[in-house]
């Protein structure tokens, strides 16, 4: 038989006739510590005995190891799906005033374009678009209403709508129409370039009111 101090692990022989005698305790010759020999006690040689410790202590050992590695594995996983979900919220909820932003947005297509050829939305600032002249003159039995604007935007955009108010002579309006670009150009989807300008002329039938005036916007 033999026991195994509980201290440093030390493995001694022992006899029946010396449990007896000692009553189940034991002092450890190794490092001087009294214990209770009967608690560790087990059958066969030292030899296995100390062939099963060492395995016993390489094996909780490498359980040891493996729990920070199982940790930073699930760790790393957890971070992985959480940056997925940040980012699947962005585009979802963002990816449109992404897309509008002067500074992000030859980034966001250099990616979009590199990771999937995708389409980003069409750029539109209206108020980078200028109007250069506008004109509202009566001919024969109708007005022609002429305008010019320029994109200024560092990006193309699709041609804006036109809101035409006419306006009594007491400044109050009795006539509206939005004017699309498909009314007014020959090419309504092709996008208005940088720094390109935009002529255009309407002809409008002359309404039943007298007019005092006209006001447009784009939109």
């Amino acid at each position: 038989m033999y026991t195994q101090c509980p201290e440093c692990k030390k493995t001694h022989a022992i006899t029946v006739d010396e449990l007896r005698t000692s009553h189940g305790m034991m002092n450890c010759e190794a490092c001087n510590a009294m214990y209770d020999a009967l608690e560790l006690l087990n059958e066969g040689d030292i030899s296995s005995a100390n062939i099963d410790t060492k395995t016993t202590t390489e094996s909780h050992k490498t359980d040891i190891n493996d729990v920070p590695n199982q940790r930073n594995s699930y760790w790393g996983v957890s971070t992985s799906l959480l940056i997925i979900i940040l980012l699947f919220q962005v585009y979802f909820f963002e990816a449109y005033n992404l897309s509008q932003n002067t500074a992000l947005r030859p980034w966001i297509k250099k990616v979009c374009t590199q990771l999937s050829n995708c389409q980003l939305p069409h750029y539109k600032n209206l108020t980078e678009i200028s109007i250069l002249t506008g004109s509202f003159e009566p001919k024969n039995n109708h007005y022609i209403f002429k305008t010019s604007f320029i994109n200024q935007s560092p990006f193309a955009q699709n041609r804006p709508s036109i809101k035409l108010t006419l306006l009594d002579f007491t400044g109050q309006a009795f006539a509206k129409r939005v004017f699309h670009p498909e009314d007014y150009s020959e090419h309504p989807l092709t996008p208005l370039k940088p720094e390109l300008a935009d002529e255009i002329t309407l002809s409008i039938a002359t309404p039943s009111s007298k007019i005092g005036g006209y006001r447009f916007e784009l939109i």
